[in-house]
């Protein structure tokens, strides 16, 4: 008999231990509806716009964070929530909307899915990784700032048009961002590529930005003719928006003359300006004659407008006569 009794003991040991760990487990782990109706109803999610998955089924905590009303031991129970079967399809987006993603959710968890704020969609992907709206925004403001800088001014992004997400098929795959051409006041296109680990492009998406570029600028201080001069008492100053008007006159070199007509307060353009010739018609000019073996000088009067180099008729002060001669220097033209 006592043989019998320690045979039956071992035949149920096992069984006994098992039963044994399963009333443990019970007793020991919290369910999410256990853990939601001890919050009362104070607790909300934030059901993420675009989220990757690790599968095979998608858990609550995968696609949604927490607000309010959870601490971390029950957030950790009701994240572990396990929600509808993964999508096998690797690193391939799937989007659903909020109307069919309410009534998903709530299938599996009930009416707590009224403890949920939805998005209008959401994107779910097999796989791989997603940089958000958020961070792909911070990543391209880093990325023009410095650059906008350089434009000198005040600087001002406006409608950045950009992806709600952009998802990666491979967990390392890099976000590059480019410009379609040099940085300017205004609207300017955005290159965004998906680049692999050994430097392939995965995929690339576009965006927007128009910059505003406040800046002090040279206006004209009174109505300014053709072919009068730039001096500075025909100048002042004003803030203007080079996104409007991308092409000013920064106010160096010269010495200028009006190349057309200005109104008082208007901004000068390089099209308003145009350098003074070195002669101009109707001044007073040295003429020289030179030859291998004299050289004179005398007076004359220029008929027309010349720079340096250029050829110019002018009129000899004591013959009278017209001669054409080159300009080698200011208010000087030589014969040879």
């Amino acid at each position: 008999m006592p043989s019998m009794t320690h045979s039956n003991e071992r035949r149920f040991r096992p069984a006994m231990y098992a039963l044994a760990l399963i009333i443990i487990l019970i007793l020991g782990t919290a369910s999410m509806s256990d853990v939601a109706h001890g919050a009362g109803d104070d607790w909300r999610l934030m059901v993420k716009s675009a989220a990757c998955v690790q599968g095979p089924v998608v858990t609550l905590g995968e696609i949604a964070d927490p607000i309010e009303g959870l601490d971390q031991r029950s957030w950790q129970t009701v994240g572990a929530t396990k929600l509808w079967k993964a999508s096998d399809k690797i690193g391939r987006p799937v989007t659903i909307d909020r109307a069919k993603l309410y009534k998903v959710i709530k299938y599996y968890i009930g009416d707590m899915v009224n403890n949920l704020v939805l998005p209008s969609q959401l994107t779910v992907q097999t796989g791989g990784r997603v940089v958000t709206s958020e961070e792909l925004r911070a990543r391209v403001v880093a990325f023009l700032t410095p650059r906008a800088n350089d434009l000198g001014g005040d600087i001002e992004f406006k409608n950045l048009k950009l992806p709600m997400h952009y998802f990666f098929p491979n967990e390392y795959d890099k976000l590059t961002i480019a410009l379609s051409s040099d940085i300017k006041p205004g609207r300017n296109q955005i290159r965004l590529r998906a680049m692999s680990s050994d430097g392939r492009v995965q995929s690339g998406k576009a965006g927007t930005v128009f910059i505003n570029v406040w800046k002090t600028v040279p206006v004209a201080a009174k109505p300014l003719n053709r072919f009068e001069r730039v001096t500075q008492d025909k100048i002042t100053f004003m803030r203007v928006n080079l996104a409007y008007k991308p092409e000013l006159w920064d106010g160096t070199d010269g010495p200028w003359r009006m190349a057309r007509t200005l109104g008082r307060g208007q901004p000068f353009t390089p099209g308003h300006l145009e350098q003074i010739p070195l002669i101009e018609k109707g001044e007073t000019v040295a003429i020289i004659y030179k030859s291998k073996r004299i050289k004179v000088s005398m007076k004359a009067v220029a008929l027309g407008e010349a720079s340096m180099g250029q050829q110019v008729s002018v009129r000899n002060l004591q013959s009278n006569k017209t001669i054409l001669a080159t300009v080698i220097a200011d208010d000087t033209v030589m014969v040879r």
